[in-house]
């Protein structure tokens, strides 16, 4: 699906009404995220102290947060291997439309400039999908849900310490790599692929835990 250039102009029109700024109605364009998400995560880092990193969406998926659910841990579940198409939504057989979510990867508390803290946010229990976050996440994850379009479902990939771990996904024969958004502590980010992540995780001396592959070697 094409949205048409009156489309797209509404879309933004309507953000920049709301008083989305100009940079961040940009970032949705290349996060396929939506602006208003893109202007609450960047005061919610603010506020908070923190360093979050996102895997991107498709960038049509831009336009459907807060029309759909996005998609939950249990469409993931029930229906193992269902992606978005290349529209953003997520068709499940039973007739449900969700749209393609935000996967967190990890977040940090920034203690000094320069210097960062983990928050742990996976599960207390690795052998359990659906076990609960920490008390810190949960407080953290319920704050940032509150003022989101598309709300995270569940908790980071990078400290979950699973086989089940999807890890991240190169570009393969020219196919489509994982893209990221960071934000730190209100200055945002576009990592276009995992080499890019990687590089932006070293640079600020946080632990990169996927091998060459894009394969998940291991939560620290």
């Amino acid at each position: 699906m094409t949205m048409s250039l009156r489309k797209v102009a509404e879309f933004e029109g309507s953000a920049a009404l709301e008083g989305v700024s100009d940079s961040d109605i940009h970032f949705s364009r290349l996060s396929g995220m939506s602006p208003q998400d893109i202007e609450h995560l960047r005061i919610f880092t603010i506020n908070e102290g923190l360093l979050v990193v996102i895997r991107c969406p498709k960038r049509p998926a831009r336009f459907h947060h807060g029309k759909y659910q996005p998609k939950t841990m249990e469409t993931g579940i029930t229906y193992e291997g269902l992606k978005s198409g290349e529209d953003g939504l997520v068709r499940r057989p039973d007739g449900r439309i969700q749209v393609s979510d935000y996967d967190l990867m990890c977040v940090y508390r920034i203690v000094e400039p320069g210097s960062y803290e983990k928050v742990f946010f996976s599960g207390t229990d690795p052998t359990n999908k659906r076990s609960a976050l920490t008390p810190e996440a949960t407080s953290l994850l319920r704050k940032v849900n509150a003022g989101l379009k598309s709300r995270f479902q569940h908790g980071a990939q990078d400290d979950y310490q699973s086989a089940a771990n999807p890890g991240v996904k190169h570009s393969v024969g020219g196919s489509r790599p994982d893209r990221f958004a960071a934000f730190d502590v209100g200055t945002v980010s576009f990592l276009c692929d995992p080499r890019a992540a990687q590089e932006f995780y070293a640079k600020r001396g946080l632990a990169w835990p996927y091998g060459d592959s894009g394969r998940f070697e291991g939560a620290s």
